[in-house]
């Protein structure tokens, strides 16, 4: 499998917020800067000043940290608009990028309240086992014990729902997509809105009461746990930001003789995190082919 080459025209060296994004999108292509020498690419991240070196035709991605250059001609003509500021993004819409430093969606599958209902069922959880935070560490409401950290990624997965007013744990909740309760502070710190994202409450009893009604309410649990884990993707993780951008500018390696360079990218873009055993998987059966083809 070939990956297509993304020229990058950004004038200098490209800014400490853009390069985990540049080094998450080695998945999908390879970022070298535009020479003749490096190979012809099949699309180009540029910035404003440098856009005229575009050549015609190729898809192109705006680098900006103006507004006024992501609604220029310049912003209109690319396929995607790629920035740090959160506000230049969003205005973008669909086309819209945001060069993070997250990867808190990585090895976290997103898991409904149904899904969650029927893994409590099989591990003798009861109906409603709700989560919560205390000072440093987790535990289940009801209980005096801590979990230990290795069996916190399990909780968070079976939960029915989360309390938390940590940033990072509360984007550790809405990563596996589970119904969260927060306080406002903790919430607006990650770009979550009440009652879209989470819910919210100043008191640590009223966000227990909270988590007790999503728990019983499984449609507003479910709208809750997509859209928590929608801004995860969009706001807080690098291998998100690089597939999407990937999907603009319509990346595709290039497959030798057959699909499987194509199979391995929809693999991706349906989201299957790179440590997941289908993608080694796969991985390990493309490379004997090649083995194959070179004896």
């Amino acid at each position: 499998m070939t990956l297509p080459l993304l020229g990058l025209c950004l004038e200098r060296r490209p800014p400490e917020s853009l390069v985990p994004l540049l080094v998450a999108m080695y998945r999908w292509c390879v970022p070298a800067t535009l020479d003749p020498a490096a190979g012809t690419p099949v699309a180009i991240l540029a910035t404003a000043a440098s856009a005229w070196r575009v050549p015609h035709g190729l898809p192109m991605a705006l680098w900006t940290r103006s507004s006024e250059e992501a609604a220029s001609g310049i912003g209109d003509r690319a396929a995607a608009i790629v920035s740090d500021d959160l506000e230049i993004v969003e205005a973008a819409g669909d086309r819209g990028v945001l060069a993070t430093l997250g990867t808190h969606a990585r090895g976290r599958r997103p898991l409904s309240p149904f899904v969650r209902q029927r893994l409590r069922q099989a591990r003798d959880l009861p109906e409603v086992a709700v989560l919560e935070q205390i000072d440093d560490r987790w535990r289940w409401c009801g209980l005096e014990e801590p979990l230990e950290e290795e069996l916190v990624a399990t909780a968070l997965a079976c939960a029915s729902a989360v309390a938390t007013s940590e940033p990072e744990r509360l984007l550790s909740s809405l990563a596996w997509a589970a119904p969260s309760v927060t306080d406002s502070g903790c919430a607006e710190r990650v770009g979550a809105v009440a009652g879209t994202h989470v819910l919210v409450d100043r008191t640590v009893r009223g966000r227990l009461e909270l988590c007790g009604r999503l728990s019983s309410d499984h449609g507003l649990a479910s709208r809750l746990s997509w859209a928590g884990r929608r801004l995860v993707e969009r706001r807080h993780d690098t291998g998100w930001a690089a597939m999407r951008l990937a999907e603009l500018l319509d990346l595709r390696p290039f497959p030798p003789e057959s699909a499987l360079g194509h199979v391995g990218l929809q693999l991706g873009r349906l989201g299957t995190p790179t440590d997941a055993k289908i993608a080694s998987r796969f991985a390990e059966a493309t490379a004997r082919v090649a083995v194959t083809k070179v004896r």
